[in-house]
């Protein structure tokens, strides 16, 4: 079953569902919202990487910091060009 942004399915129709027509439901409704979503901030990538290492009992060793820094470059990127391509959008430069 693929999600319907226009008519989205109702508790009781979800509880009514197969297991497997629920994941599929799911997973289609997931990758509808993903287009919506944006990377999260460097420095609160990081964050949740050290509170989730603490919360294991835990710690970040430095090729994982290295790469959570690579990580939040990329994401930084993508972030100026989404504001950049949506200013382009409405004309503004």
């Amino acid at each position: 079953m693929i999600y319907d942004p226009n008519n989205e399915l109702t508790e009781e129709q979800l509880s009514n569902l197969s297991e497997d027509a629920f994941f599929e439901y799911i997973d289609s409704k997931a990758e509808y919202l993903k287009q919506f979503s944006r990377p999260l901030p460097g420095h609160l990538l990081k964050k949740y990487a050290y509170i989730d290492a603490a919360n294991r009992g835990d710690k970040v060793s430095d090729s994982h910091h290295d790469n959570l820094k690579k990580m939040a470059n990329e994401y930084s990127t993508k972030a100026t060009q989404h504001i950049v391509d949506k200013l382009n959008e409405d004309g503004i430069q």
